[in-house]
């Protein structure tokens, strides 16, 4: 087989169709994918103009852009213009991509433009963006219902504690053991409500006005010691803080995972032994992994799946305190960084959580 016939049976076999054409914008020749994108055989656009197969609403753009590319030709990528749009021979129109490279012969200059039909692509970008779109006004609708909710909420049980800790300081000594009770039942179960609506309003705020800065890991996590001094004295708690890095990140949520996850381990403590906490920082690759080990009671296998879930306690709260909601901040502000987090941990064998921020946030 001669090179002709081996160069000829590359073009015509392409991927993509492909047309060279003069600087006149004349077609000289056109492989065989081309005929099945435009509905053309190859002597119909043999010798034709390129505007033959471009919507006659681009024909005067398409001109002025040939007259500029002729005169300083370059290669040009595909897909480097978003929106181009080619014609078939019945009418209709279809997205496409285009590359262009100069072909550069002894006494002239060729043009070859490789074409691709992107109309399924389009489609199917143009649904996602469609239904981002649609839960994003959704999640905004969820956050807001959520959002008043709470705070409505909020006056109502003021009242319920405010009254019943009145009744209750008022009549000690005056009511019956029963009764007293019952007014215990009210203040504690409305104190609960509050720090869960609390909560959710706080989860609903993630993120609202966040701004990313340079954030001193190191200076961060000094303050929320100092901030929690009290309760790691209680506890008698040793704490071993590695070296931090200085990352780019959201200055209040990072501040909150590192408080929700070392209170965690200051709260899940083994009875008679003393805490230990080790904090510490890795670079892997385009990421920093930060993990907080304790050597507290430990989470059974079979619930390390649900500890991220909203309100989920794997404990009675006459055992340990809390909401269940401060593990769900944690897995919402390390997907506002675009990081993960996870938890490896044994039941008795204490707990290692982890949590990745990319190194490229600020560009994202």
């Amino acid at each position: 087989m001669d090179k002709t016939t081996t160069y000829k049976a590359v073009f015509d076999s392409a991927p993509d169709g492909v047309i060279i054409t003069d600087h006149t914008g004349t077609i000289l020749l056109v492989n065989n994918q081309v005929e099945k994108l435009f509905g053309y055989s190859k002597e119909e656009l043999i010798d034709q103009k390129i505007e033959l197969v471009i919507p006659t609403r681009f024909h005067d753009k398409h001109l002025a852009q040939l007259s500029g590319y002729a005169s300083n030709p370059s290669a040009r990528e595909m897909g480097a213009k978003k929106e181009l749009w080619a014609s078939r021979k019945d009418g209709s129109e279809f997205a496409v991509e285009i590359s262009l490279s100069p072909i550069k012969l002894d006494d002239k200059t060729l043009f070859s433009a490789a074409i691709r039909d992107v109309s399924d692509k389009k489609k199917a970008e143009s649904e996602i963006a469609a239904q981002n779109k649609k839960l994003q006004l959704q999640n905004k609708e969820l956050e807001q219902f959520t959002y008043l909710a709470s705070h409505d909420l909020q006056e109502p049980l003021r009242t319920l504690i405010s009254f019943s800790g009145l009744i209750k300081e008022e009549y000690t000594g005056k009511i019956d053991d029963e009764f007293n009770q019952y007014i215990d039942f009210i203040y504690q179960s409305s104190t609960r409500m509050q720090d869960l609506v609390k909560g959710l309003m706080d989860y609903s705020r993630i993120g609202k006005e966040k701004e990313l800065t340079l954030i001193n890991c190191n200076k961060v996590l000094q303050e929320v010691l100092s901030d929690m001094a009290m309760v790691i004295k209680d506890k008698n708690a040793r704490i071993v803080v590695n070296e931090l890095p200085t990352i780019y990140a959201y200055a209040t949520e990072l501040r909150l995972i590192l408080q929700n996850l070392i209170s965690n381990s200051l709260k899940f403590t083994k009875e008679g032994s003393t805490p230990e906490i080790n904090i510490s920082a890795t670079e892997i690759n385009d990421k920093w992994h930060f993990s907080i080990k304790d050597n507290g009671i430990g989470i059974d296998e079979k619930n390390l799946g649900k500890i991220f879930n909203i309100f989920k306690r794997l404990h009675n709260r006459n055992e340990y305190e809390g909401t269940g909601i401060g593990l769900s901040h944690c897995e919402k502000i390390i997907d506002l960084h675009g990081g993960k987090i996870w938890v490896d941990s044994k039941l008795g064998e204490g707990s290692n959580f982890n949590f990745t921020i990319p190194k490229n946030i600020h560009f994202h």
